[in-house]
């Protein structure tokens, strides 16, 4: 191994291996995708460099993919061309390509640069190669590889608004500045790599064209010349660059720069070497590049927080009508876990005492069970463990797919089309405003490392809110009317008591006014004295509300507090429905008298 950077520089320069034309073509190739698709993170083969740290391996095969003899070469290092590593990594790129060496701006066709743009306005001839660290905009809030591409997939980005609401909240400003997340063509959201903010307004509409290399995560992107670049922000809490009042560079005197902590009595210095040098030579073009500079987006905290006192109260779109009369229908839900399909069932149910196939021994969940819920009205889903109540409710929510059966929502299509059939990105869609999931266990519902209104703000995010205050106003509202002291509102979950988890996952269902609200168990696991405060709680919200609603529930006292009409199953099967009061005083079923002798203990 080399025992020094000028080693590791010779080793390089004479293993011309390590820049083989087959690693080149695989990168070109994989640049022309993300030019093509500006802000997608494309996935490539090439084998990382083994280059010394600092050097950005995916920074630098971009720049050896692109570069050619006849090209001149600038490589920044946090906006210093003279670092070592700045100025190894010149010369190697130089040696190796024929490319000629330049630390001025307006010479070089390639620039190489880790966290900055150059101050120099640039131009068509440039390439500016970003070394990328951490591509993906999505790690902080998302560990799951599979789900974060789900989320770019599906432009389902609401938690990255979340960690922006709740940076506001904390700090009273977004305090996040490398890696600011922006919105590329108004489709991706990516990480530009860690340039300060102040460079963020640099890559909109550029006349150049911006290359982003990850050399330990083999991904490469792009934003090519003219195309829309947008910082996430609130409408009504403007993005700002960062900016010390009154600073100026204690060498040069710009106050139109990005300034860095000079380390001595507060002062500070250009963070670009290069224009701090030329503008003491007055060899830079000041005018042009004050008309380039960010001034516009300084730091103003009367414009930040100015918006929140004209707020008004969210008012709910009208309910469409002249549709069906349901608001929600479950036609033939049937469930089998193992072989056969309908071929499973023969054998099983009540009257067979199993719900396991004597054919195929697959496990028959449920089957053929139908019903449906009007506006206003609480449907109950009743049985015990076993029962395949959760099974439908499951199937109807789509967090499994149903073996047969259909499921009709009065809100999409009139009626008219199967949810079932919808493509998955759809059916997620359908659970932000058209069916709300109340789930028994709060944390499959809520982000317990979030404020109880970051909770309700990735709702409302999700649903297209962008106003900061209006969002804020709403989640207070939703939280006052469930009953949590609006002291808590910006208190994480994680420090709530059970009950008051399970009241905040009920604000956040209902946070867009949706037509069909589903609950599974939903006091199950809670204290006695808390159960009845979340029941009386949902029973008002339920009467005040058009809203359809399913209550899953294995205890029929819950059922009977909260519903008009049940269906009662067993080993998969509907073996009682009707009105609930009447199947409370006299059930005919054997296995529903059970339920009601349990209940009346």
């Amino acid at each position: 191994m080399p025992t020094s950077t000028m080693d590791l520089v010779a080793e390089l320069e004479q293993d011309t291996s390590l820049l083989d034309e087959g690693a080149k073509r695989e990168i070109r190739r994989a640049i022309l995708t993300a030019v093509c698709v500006p802000g997608y993170q494309v996935p490539f083969g090439s084998r990382e460099m083994p280059v010394a740290r600092g050097w950005g391996s995916g920074g630098l095969q971009v720049t050896l993919g692109v570069i050619g003899p006849t090209d001149t070469i600038k490589v920044i290092d946090q906006g210093d061309d003279a670092g070592v590593n700045a100025t190894n990594l010149r010369r190697m790129i130089a040696f190796s390509t024929g490319a000629e060496p330049t630390a001025d701006s307006r010479e070089a066709t390639v620039i190489q640069t880790r966290h900055r743009v150059p101050e120099e306005v640039l131009s068509k001839q440039h390439i500016l190669v970003f070394q990328v660290p951490v591509p993906e905009p999505l790690r902080g809030v998302e560990k799951s590889v599979a789900e974060a591409a789900r989320m770019h997939a599906e432009a389902d980005y609401a938690k990255i608004w979340v960690s922006l609401y709740e940076d506001l909240v904390r700090n009273g400003l977004i305090t996040k500045s490398g890696g600011y997340p922006l919105l590329v063509n108004g489709r991706y959201v990516m990480a530009p790599s860690p340039i300060p903010r102040w460079d963020v307004p640099r890559l909109h509409q550029a006349e150049h064209l911006n290359l982003f290399g990850a050399g330990r995560e083999k991904k490469i992107y792009a934003i090519p010349p003219h195309t829309d670049v947008a910082p996430l922000a609130f409408d009504d809490v403007p993005f700002e660059v960062e900016h010390a009042p009154g600073a100026r560079c204690q060498l040069c005197g710009s106050d139109d720069v990005f300034l860095v902590d000079a380390g001595t009595d507060g002062g500070y210095v250009c963070s670009d070497t290069e224009w701090c040098t030329r503008v003491r030579e007055k060899d830079a073009d000041l005018s042009n590049h004050r008309d380039h500079a960010p001034l516009d987006l300084l730091p103003d905290p009367a414009a930040r927080m100015a918006q929140g006192a004209d707020v008004q109260p969210w008012v709910p779109p009208a309910r469409v009508t002249g549709g069906p009369e349901w608001a929600l229908r479950v036609t033939g839900i049937g469930k089998v876990h193992g072989a056969g399909g309908a071929d499973a069932v023969a054998g099983t149910g009540p009257e067979y005492g199993t719900a396991i196939s004597p054919a195929t021994r697959a496990v028959v969940a449920a089957w053929d069970v139908s019903f449906d819920v009007a506006p206003g009205e609480a449907l109950g889903l009743i049985g015990e463990s076993g029962s395949g109540k959760s099974t439908v409710l499951s199937c109807v929510i789509g967090d499994q797919p149903a073996t047969a059966g259909q499921v009709y929502l009065a809100g999409v299509d009139d009626g008219r089309t199967d949810v079932l059939r919808l493509p998955d990105m759809a059916r997620r869609k359908l659970r932000i405003d058209g069916m709300a999931v109340v789930h028994q266990d709060p944390a499959e519902g809520l982000n317990l490392g979030v404020t109880a209104g970051g909770n309700i703000a990735e709702q409302l995010t999700a649903a297209g809110w962008r106003g900061f205050h209006a969002i804020r106003r709403r989640a207070a509202e939703l939280l006052e009317r469930v009953e949590v002291p609006l002291s808590r509102m910006d208190d994480p979950v994680r420090t709530f008591s059970g009950g008051m988890r399970q009241r905040v996952q009920i604000a956040k269902a209902l946070a867009t006014d949706p037509p069909v609200l589903l609950l599974d168990e939903p006091t199950t696991g809670l204290d006695a004295s808390v159960a009845a405060g979340v029941l009386d709680l949902l029973r008002g919200l339920l009467a005040e509300r058009d809203v359809a609603a399913v209550v899953v529930s294995h205890d029929f006292a819950v059922i009977e507090a909260l519903t008009d009409r049940t269906v009662v199953m067993q080993l998969g099967r509907v073996v009682e429905h009707g009105l609930t009061d009447q199947l409370f005083h006299d059930p005919h079923h054997p296995y529903t008298q059970r339920l009601v002798a349990a209940a009346r203990r």
